[in-house]
């Protein structure tokens, strides 16, 4: 008997309640993969369908003090967020909750391994695939000295301390190479075979451990990224490195680029008053699309992710302030939306996504706003090429297809710091004249996300929007 559609098993999972027939889905779910069709985009490994992640991080659980309360926190953002068209989340196996080798080696956690298939199953209730990240610590000792604002997760880690005097004899032991193999290979045992689990990243921002080299780094991550391949077959792998932000970022995305056995490339950046770089300064839509230009200039013939944005205070000493102002969610539509128009394989991936942000304004609707946005485009199929043009008003954000052409125009009079810091209500755009793709065509299918209106349009003015809106017609042949 053939099995429901992905989604369809998720509608009988929630009616019925029984977990037997998840353990069944387990196995059946379709895998994703990079496009056959077109490599910079990711398909769904049965139908071939070209598959758009909507992703977000919900990495760790920054302030429960046990499973059952990180369990009710981990229930909501995925119910609030599967709910809101969200398909794609990023979670840390190194967190408290779900570390499976907390504090020994080769000594397993059964509250964790429990916990950790919890996750899994209600994953596959909700329908969103996962990517896990094994690993975040950057010094050795004693977990002490957890940062406030990263609650309980603590960047340091005992399990190897009596293996390696110093961090770079972590990834030069061959003791520390099967304790990091041994965690890996028991969460392939527990949870490995569900095709939920779509990625699997060796660790965060690994550039940022004490006496990070990169040579050391590299061939460490090179034999790691194999090993993964043989410990979850069919699953994507990754590195990943930190926030683009400063000079040295060029140098270090450049060694990104150049990994063998990275399946897709992905950045980090975020708004950061204290950055090197202007554009990590300067309007949240440039930011983010500039991060894509930067992974595709890199590796053009492969999916591009922005897999971690926001804002921080000067050189993330902590979440900004701006979002206790950002009650509608202004920073987060940019990032959501930037980095597709700019040639992403999907959404960019915010992070602050609880009490500090998302989850405290309860800004979830915007991942539907985008959903809806790119609903019925294929961009495999399309083999869309991005391009950014501009107006004294508007930016417009393009992926020109093979048959379609959809634009997101944003208002460049409305940033964070006129409006999040500042104050300044934003100002309807109204009787601008669509100059920029104007081509005497019939039809012109128009989506605002801020009113969730769509309407079509047969000439080359443009509806009255706030902040921004999305545009579809015909490719000019």
């Amino acid at each position: 008997m053939a099995l429901p559609s992905f989604a369809g098993r998720r509608q009988l999972a929630v009616a019925s309640g029984l977990l037997l027939f998840l353990s069944v889905a387990f196995e059946a779910f379709a895998a994703i993969t990079v496009s056959p069709v077109d490599s910079r985009y990711f398909a769904d490994g049965d139908s071939g369908r070209t598959w758009i992640p909507v992703g977000c991080n919900i990495c760790f659980d920054r302030n429960a003090n046990d499973s059952a309360a990180a369990r009710r926190l981990y229930e909501g953002w995925m119910a609030s967020f599967a709910t809101n068209g969200g398909n794609y989340l990023r979670v840390w196996l190194s967190a408290p909750f779900l570390d499976v080798m907390p504090d020994e080696a080769y000594r397993f956690s059964a509250e964790a391994e429990e916990n950790l298939k919890w996750l899994v199953s209600r994953a596959e209730v909700h329908g969103l695939r996962l990517k896990f990240t094994l690993e975040n610590f950057r010094r050795l000792g004693p977990k002490s000295d957890a940062d406030p604002e990263k609650g309980v997760i603590s960047f340091k880690s005992t399990v190897y301390a009596p293996f390696a005097k110093r961090m770079r004899e972590v990834f030069t032991s061959e003791k520390c190479a099967d304790i990091y193999l041994a965690k890996a290979r028991r969460i392939a045992e527990l949870v490995g075979r569900s095709d939920a689990l779509v990625a699997v990243e060796l660790w965060n921002e690994i550039n940022s451990v004490s006496e990070a080299d990169l040579n050391v780094l590299g061939a460490w991550s090179e034999r790691m990224l194999a090993e993964m391949k043989k410990l979850f077959p069919g699953k994507m792998t990754l590195q990943n490195v930190g926030s683009f932000s400063e000079d040295s970022g060029f140098a270090i995305y450049d060694w990104l680029g150049q990994l063998k056995g990275n399946d897709f490339m992905q950045a980090h950046r975020y708004f950061d008053p204290g950055a090197d770089l202007d554009v990590a300064r300067g309007p949240m839509d440039v930011l983010c699309a500039d991060a894509v230009r930067e992974l595709l200039d890199r590796r053009p013939g492969l999916p591009a992710v922005l897999a971690e944005t926001g804002c921080v205070e000067r050189h993330h000493a902590s979440y900004s302030h701006l979002y206790r102002l950002d009650t509608q969610g202004m920073m987060l539509h940019d990032e959501i939306f930037a980095a597709f128009f700019a040639g992403s394989a999907g959404s960019g991936e915010p992070w602050h996504w609880d009490h500090q942000y998302i989850s405290q304004h309860g800004l979830w609707w915007h991942f539907a706003r985008f959903a809806k946005a790119v609903e019925g485009l294929d961009p495999a199929a399309e083999h869309f090429r991005p391009f950014r043009t501009e107006s004294s008003r508007l930016r417009f954000w393009g992926l020109r297809g093979n048959r379609t052409t959809v634009i997101w125009l944003r208002d460049k009079r409305n940033t964070l710091l006129t409006e999040v810091e500042c104050g300044r209500r934003p100002e309807p755009v109204a009787g601008e004249a669509f100059r920029a793709a104007c081509f005497r065509r019939s039809r012109y299918d128009w989506y605002l996300p801020w009113t969730d209106a769509s309407l079509t349009m047969t000439d080359c003015k443009m509806p009255t929007f706030t902040r921004s809106a999305v545009v579809r017609f015909a490719t000019q042949k």
